[in-house]
């Protein structure tokens, strides 16, 4: 696929420094990873292959700190003018725009929101490495987030270059190697994300076989059979977290589930139902984006802040639906509309199995990510991620089990990225 602005702005980057024998940038070739992300390097989500992209890496050669600011002894900024987070802001709501157009399933918007955030999120803690050159924060975010978005979006890539091509000529105005500089390790750090997107699993083929018989759910052409299989950012897969077994067919305690979706479909309130759209109308990945940009916003966060939180809280989601989903098509468990006749749902059920909930599971360890970075809302955002968990429940879509063990996974894989959050060797933000 042609990319004229990005092939555009690379030239721009020779034409300046071209005098000065720079102009090259060098990339680290293909480097297999081990079998997970996590632990590879203390300092990038994206692992070892970034840190071996970021060695072989000359960004003086991208663009050399010969700004008058630099010669007069103080570097630019990282952030460069934009200190708040209006570049993180500005790339997650074209990858919710993007990702909605497309009709992702919610384990897919997921990946996107995650691979865009962590590309964002390493690249700035790459340019933070340059010391005394760099580079524009914005150009940072805008070089990572556009390499992904181009790979997942190609139908969309005039879209996504003008976006960037904004971004440049805006940090531009105050500092061209800056500018230069930050989309240089932008687009580093895009282009090692997409690497490892391509070979995440993501595209893997089914080749289990539907369960047969009571209490197994049925249907055809469900949806993500094998995202349980896909490789993950911060568990070290989709089977580290797994809930406990579901109810045995017919036992006390499944035939109480069942009950309890009947007893909640003739008792269901107004208000019930309101939460029921709230947490349905949208993907839960976008849902519980808004939620945090909203604090982003609200407490302006710098630059960096916001794509840190962005980061984990997108890692964690990501690696909540794979273990969810991991358990959906380890066990096949019906839903309540093929077990309760004539039950009356206020929303579609989703087209696969009931065991785990996928809401419950991704909204607790989204909560756990957001409850370390916003201490003093942890209540409301647990109070959130429990309603998420209800209107299941309410909207008669999932047993109570279902919910209780989604909220308990996630709780637990929240916990692992809050371990992970806390450890690194990070520049401070």
């Amino acid at each position: 696929m042609k990319r004229p602005l990005l092939q555009a702005l690379a030239l721009g980057v020779l034409v300046t420094f071209g005098a000065a024998g720079c102009g090259r940038t060098t990339f680290a070739p293909e480097r297999e990873a081990a079998t997970a992300f996590p632990g590879l390097s203390s300092d990038f989500l994206l692992g070892a292959e970034m840190a071996a992209a970021l060695a072989d890496f000359d960004v003086a050669s991208a663009a050399p700190a010969s700004s008058a600011a630099t010669a007069a002894g103080t570097a630019p900024a990282l952030e460069g003018p934009a200190a708040d987070a209006d570049a993180c802001l500005r790339w997650n709501a074209l990858t919710t725009v993007l990702a909605g157009e497309s009709r992702l399933p919610p384990p897919l918007f997921a990946r996107a929101y995650a691979l865009v955030s962590v590309a964002c999120e390493d690249g700035l803690t790459a340019a933070a490495r340059a010391e005394r050159a760099p580079g524009d924060g914005r150009c940072v975010v805008g070089g990572a987030a556009a390499e992904v978005l181009l790979e997942l979006f190609p139908a969309s890539a005039a879209r996504i270059e003008q976006v960037l091509a904004d971004d440049v000529a805006a940090a531009r105005v105050q500092n061209t190697g800056a500018a230069l500089r930050g989309l240089a390790f932008g687009r580093l750090a895009g282009r090692v994300a997409v690497r490892i997107a391509r070979r995440d699993g993501s595209t893997n083929v089914f080749s289990g076989s539907m369960p047969v018989g009571d209490g197994y759910w049925t249907g055809t052409s469900p949806v993500l059979p094998a995202c349980g299989t896909w490789r993950t950012w911060i568990a070290t897969s989709g089977a580290e977290f797994q809930p406990l077994p579901p109810h045995a067919f017919g036992s006390a305690e499944d035939l109480a589930d069942v009950a309890a979706v009947v007893d909640a479909a003739a008792q269901r309130t107004p208000e019930q139902i309101a939460a029921v759209h709230k947490w349905a109308d949208r993907p839960p990945p976008a849902i519980w984006n808004g939620i945090l940009n909203e604090r982003i916003v609200g407490r302006r966060l710098s630059l960096r802040e916001a794509a840190r939180v962005q980061a984990f809280m997108n890692v964690a989601i990501y690696d909540a639906f794979v273990s969810c989903w991991a358990a959906k098509y380890a066990y096949w468990t019906a839903r309540p509309f093929q077990r309760i006749p004539g039950l009356v749902t206020v929303i579609p059920t989703p087209n696969f199995p009931s065991y785990t909930s996928g809401h419950s599971t991704v909204s607790a360890a989204a909560a756990e990510v957001l409850a370390e970075a916003f201490p003093d809302e942890a209540l409301f955002f647990h109070a959130e991620a429990d309603e998420a968990a209800l209107s299941r429940l309410w909207g008669g879509i999932h047993y109570p089990y279902d919910n209780d063990q989604g909220l308990e996974v996630g709780r637990r894989l929240g916990a692992r990225v809050v371990a992970r959050m806390r450890t690194g060797s990070r520049p401070a933000v």
